[in-house]
């Protein structure tokens, strides 16, 4: 009876690894997209100023990537063994179609969202060495300065009616 237990918990045990791992590797495609999606808004940012934060908050989901690379690292995971390392046309042809009207800043918007709902997801995993909350936090404070500037494009946009 014990030798059954052992293997069930064990059993239970890898799957919840292997949800884990495929979330992961879910984050790590988004936070190249969302990288992607910061550079390209600073590539038409209009001052300094959201130029220098575009790139910031490019380079910051940048490192969040290498974080959550070190993380799989530790599951024997190598870059080679992982989606990302494959271009995924479909996942491309969806995203541009959701966001295909939306500017650069709302594109930011839409990655960060996508990317704080997969940390939720992570909030039931026992995580290693990332360190989430700093992610989330710096993720909020992203989304909600470029929700500011959406705002003032708007009322710009609309007093010029």
């Amino acid at each position: 009876m014990l030798l059954i237990y052992l293997i069930y918990f064990n059993n239970r045990n890898m799957s919840k690894q292997n949800q884990y791992i495929a979330l992961l590797e879910k984050l790590l495609t988004h936070l190249k997209n969302a990288k992607l999606e910061y550079y390209k808004a600073s590539d038409q940012a209009g001052s300094p100023e959201k130029k220098r934060f575009f790139n910031q908050q490019g380079l910051l989901r940048n490192r969040y990537f290498q974080e959550t690379l070190i993380e799989l690292q530790y599951f024997g995971m190598s870059s080679e063994d992982l989606v990302i390392s494959r271009f995924n046309f479909d996942q491309l042809l969806i995203s541009s179609i959701e966001t295909l009207k939306a500017t650069a800043i709302e594109k930011c918007i839409f990655a960060d969202q996508t990317l704080l709902e997969i940390y939720t997801q992570l909030d039931s995993f026992e995580i290693k060495n990332l360190d989430l909350q700093k992610h989330v936090s710096n993720l909020e404070m992203a989304m909600s300065q470029n929700k500011e500037w959406v705002e003032l494009i708007l009322e710009k946009k609309r007093a010029s009616y």
